[in-house]
């Protein structure tokens, strides 16, 4: 899952430009306590990227996990529509959790924070479908945050596997 979401994330970083920021892939956020202990930008929008799992390997679809206590908002409305849209099968396509741990820190310093389950990686449809469409879900996760796409000649003439061997 890591190395996925890493390949996704170094992807909408290239894709982004300077309008995106990626956590330091050597350190581990969420142990680190990084938006706890207020190591992010105060005026980020931070996007959390996860691939789900389940011991049903029928199950399938991604979902935005954001805070219980807050009202989704513009990006949330439109990267579960577009999220459901590319991996469908949740029947809920926004969930409002207050139990993980980054959730409730967003939540407590005041973050702008959602969490994006792309798709179930024990779905191979799923992860197929995730791995072959990398830069196309990258697009259009920055389109939902209104960010225009860089068009950087370098990063669009790498292939996904060079990017996967440079984010191990």
């Amino acid at each position: 899952e890591a190395e996925r979401v890493r390949v996704l994330a170094q992807k909408i970083k290239d894709l982004g430009g300077a309008k995106v920021t990626l956590a330091d892939f050597a350190k581990n956020s969420y142990r680190s306590n990084l938006i706890g202990k207020r190591e992010v930008p105060k005026d980020c929008v931070i996007l959390e990227l996860h691939l789900d799992s389940s011991k049903n390997t029928k199950a399938r679809g991604g979902h935005v996990i954001i805070n219980a206590n807050f009202k989704a908002d513009k990006y949330d409305d439109a990267l579960s529509k577009m999220i459901a849209d590319m991996f469908p099968g949740r029947s809920k396509i926004i969930s409002g959790r207050t139990d993980l741990a980054n959730v409730r820190r967003a939540a407590e310093t005041g973050y702008n924070y959602r969490l994006l389950e792309c798709c179930f990686i024990s779905n191979a449809d799923d992860i197929n479908k995730f791995n072959a469409n990398i830069d196309t879900l990258a697009r259009k996760i920055l389109a939902c945050f209104d960010i225009t796409i860089v068009e950087n000649k370098k990063a669009s003439k790498k292939s996904l596997d060079e990017i996967a061997r440079e984010v191990i």
